[in-house]
């Protein structure tokens, strides 16, 4: 189970998406803007904090942050966005090559990896509920990247959020309808990225859901049931037992122990998914 602080962190990477969502797409006043900022300033101390506490605990701090390095991405300030577009000369050359709808992608991007990251520690125990999870993460990143880049492209058809997240959401299942598609290359790019996943994600689940049933064949076996069934019979005529069969008993006791430790012992040997 995942430390109180690990949630912690976890929430403020999730709330930290909403703010790049709510600074890019809202209009807002300065002092609402100003607001938004700060909120994020302390969201990206936080997350500081906690790079560097896990990357000290690792033993070789240098390596654990290189390893890290999309959360070292994550952790650029909203207000980096604002001073920069504020410099006339340096703004609009950087906006004429949308630097700056592509460092929100990346710090998008990074947070929503780190967040996956730190909640999939709390739902791993369910591999089913772990891969809707990812599955869900792809959805937000390709619904997020394919409105930043495709938004004001004149010839393409993703005009808004809603034609962003039905393109993606029909991508990452493979239906692919063809009613919308991507024209740059970045939002090709980044379909072919969602299509392999989508692959795998149905893939991984197929697999895992046949281990499942599998595992709970194994674990219902009817020789499993005869086995407990001798070793109960055994039980109740304990007294009248012999030294051998009282020793025999015991290793039956012990087979059973390890075939329910070890499921391959039954015979089958079966990849996990």
């Amino acid at each position: 189970m995942a430390s109180r602080w690990e949630l912690t962190a976890s929430m403020l990477a999730t709330a930290s998406i909403c703010l790049i969502l709510v600074e890019h797409f809202v209009a807002l006043e300065f002092a609402e803007l100003f607001a938004v900022m700060a909120v994020d300033g302390v969201i990206v101390v936080v997350l500081l904090v906690d790079l560097l506490r896990r990357a000290k605990a690792s033993g070789n701090a240098p390596r654990y942050v290189l390893s890290c390095w999309y959360e070292a991405v994550a952790l650029l300030p909203l207000a980096l966005f604002y001073f920069l577009e504020t410099q006339t000369y340096i703004g609009a050359v950087l906006r004429g090559f949308r630097f700056f709808r592509l460092l929100r992608l990346a710090i998008a991007a990074a947070r929503t990896a780190r967040t996956i990251q730190r909640v999939s520690q709390v739902i791993i125990r369910s591999r089913l509920a772990y891969l809707l999870a990812v599955s869900a993460a792809f959805i937000f990143v390709g619904t997020l990247s394919a409105y930043i880049l495709e938004v004001d492209v004149p010839e393409s058809k993703i005009r808004d959020l809603g034609d962003a997240f039905w393109w993606s959401l029909a991508t990452v299942t493979t239906v692919g309808y063809g009613d919308v598609v991507p024209v740059t290359l970045g939002g090709r790019i980044i379909g072919s990225i969602l299509m392999v996943t989508g692959i795998a994600v149905i893939g991984v689940f197929i697999s895992t859901l046949g281990s499942t049933l599998l595992s709970t064949a194994r674990t219902t076996s009817p020789i499993t049931s005869e086995v407990k069934d001798i070793i109960k019979n055994k039980l109740d005529v304990l007294e009248t037992l012999s030294e051998d069969e009282v020793n025999k008993l015991i290793e039956l006791i012990k087979t059973l122990h390890s075939m329910g430790n070890n499921p391959k012992s039954f015979g089958c040997e079966f990849s996990e998914g």
